[in-house]
């Protein structure tokens, strides 16, 4: 239950903190952590919201050491003890009782919620200045409003956001140190490895570097680093940037319509190399489809097919010939050529 991996997030927080804590008990946290994802995504998310990352640092260290030497960890984050306990005991009171963490407690933000899709699994989510979240497959955000800004964290995954209008807070997606920031408009953005993929469907979207990938903090505020300015992108335009801008396109209304189906649960190609294929097709799937022929990876393919659904994909693809799908197991595919003659 995910409201009891975070309440025990929560209190191992207050564990870490005691001055008794020992070598025992670190290495109970490290075997509970590393128990499933579930568990090490929680207690970073509640590090996180505390600002404690210097204490995940720490521990990490700690098990990096073989935790062959001490067991005291120190203070959490620059925080005393009696504060940093009453603050992950807040947060276990609230986990427990259910509630959405707003950050009230931190005067420079107003709205703190954090979002995560499955593999497969897609979600809408309304903000409370009227904007509009599409979260797709196997993808996680955090939502963090502020008195000056709108800012989203992209940790991984795609969104597509609807944004209302506000001149005066502008709505910035984070990924990583690169930023999409839009006052009023519809616009998709991927995390893909080290690149993101932007496409505007309306308005217009400016794209920065932060000269650092975290925040600052200047006594007890916390601000961002210095963005540097990279380009602008219009409707019907995409993108895809690191420290640069990899590509610049201009996409027709029909390609628009077609990198965006997912929205409606679709995925349409038109003509894409099978490897492209393959690799947006396994984000909605937990089958495993390999190609046994790197000369399969340029055929083009085209068709529209349900997200999840990749029965109609393999039947496509056998019935247009040149490729003959192997069942290897339940859960693996293996995509290689015909035998010679088969389709002659």
């Amino acid at each position: 239950d995910r409201a009891d991996i975070d309440l025990a997030a929560a209190e191992w927080l207050v564990r870490l903190e005691s001055d008794d804590i020992t070598a025992a008990d670190l290495h109970a946290f490290h075997v509970w952590r590393g128990q499933s994802e579930q568990h090490a995504q929680a207690f970073q998310a509640a590090a996180r919201f505390w600002d404690g990352l210097d204490l995940m640092e720490e521990l990490n260290d700690y098990a990096a050491a073989g935790e062959a030497q001490g067991a005291h960890i120190g203070t959490w984050g620059g925080l005393s003890r009696r504060t940093a306990m009453a603050a992950a005991a807040s947060l276990a009171v609230l986990v427990g009782a259910g509630v959405v963490l707003h950050e009230t407690v931190f005067s420079e933000r107003e709205y703190l919620e954090r979002h995560a899709t499955a593999i497969g699994e897609q979600k809408t989510v309304d903000l409370p200045d009227g904007s509009i979240i599409e979260i797709n497959t196997n993808s996680a955000i955090e939502v963090a409003y502020t008195a000056e800004e709108r800012r989203i964290s992209l940790f991984h995954g795609e969104a597509y956001f609807n944004v209302s209008p506000d001149q005066e807070r502008p709505f910035s997606v984070y990924a990583e140190n690169r930023v999409v920031t839009a006052v009023g408009t519809e616009f998709m953005v991927r995390l893909k490895e080290k690149i993101v993929d932007v496409v505007v469907a309306e308005g217009r979207v400016a794209l920065a570097i932060r000269q650092g990938a975290a925040p600052v903090m200047r006594g007890q505020e916390r601000t961002l680093p210095a963005a540097k300015p990279l380009l602008e992108l219009t409707a019907g335009q995409s993108a895809a940037f690191d420290e640069k801008v990899e590509s610049l396109d201009h996409v027709e209304p029909d390609a628009l319509r077609r990198r965006l189906s997912w929205r409606n649960g679709m995925l349409a190609f038109a003509g894409e190399p099978l490897g492209d294929v393959v690799a947006d097709v396994s984000r909605y799937t937990q089958t495993v489809i390999e190609i046994e022929d790197d000369t399969l990876r340029t055929l083009p393919v085209a068709g529209y097919f349900k997200a999840g659904e990749v029965e109609a994909m393999f039947e496509a693809l056998e019935l247009m010939g040149g490729v003959e799908v192997e069942r290897v197991n339940e859960t693996t595919v293996r995509l290689k050529q015909p035998p010679p003659g088969q389709y002659e």
